[in-house]
């Protein structure tokens, strides 16, 4: 009985396995020729979750391949990146979990003429 009483003593005295740090939520919403926020800002090395909000009727997509290169995407939302963008319907949102890597990267929405009419911005990862 003794050793048990150790074992349940030495087992809450240690501390807790590491844990993976928890993933953020950082909501971008896309609207007629606008991303808001305009500038992005994330943390280097954390894992995060992008979710994107398409509010207009179009379609929209959310297109900057040198940050998805960059990012350690994450297998299960892999499929929905496609040549450097993620292509979210009207009135539809898209989840992505996704570590990503230091740098300041070009964001744009690649549908006709979105990018011309102001539909752009910017991914900050510091």
């Amino acid at each position: 009985m003794r050793n048990l009483a150790i074992l349940i003593a030495a087992a809450a005295a240690a501390p807790a396995s590491a844990q993976p740090p928890q993933a953020a939520t950082v909501t971008v919403r896309l609207s007629n020729f606008d991303f808001a926020p305009a500038t992005i800002r994330l943390p280097a090395g954390r894992p995060i979750v992008l979710r994107l909000v398409n509010t207009a009727s179009g379609g929209h997509d959310f297109s900057a391949p040198a940050f998805f290169a960059a990012a350690r995407i994450d297998p299960s939302a892999a499929g929905r990146v496609r040549r450097g963008g993620v292509e979210v319907r009207g009135r539809s949102s898209v989840e992505l979990r996704l570590v990503p890597a230091a740098g300041r990267y070009r964001l744009r929405c690649t549908h006709l003429f979105h990018s011309t009419f102001g539909m752009t911005g910017a991914i900050v990862v510091e």
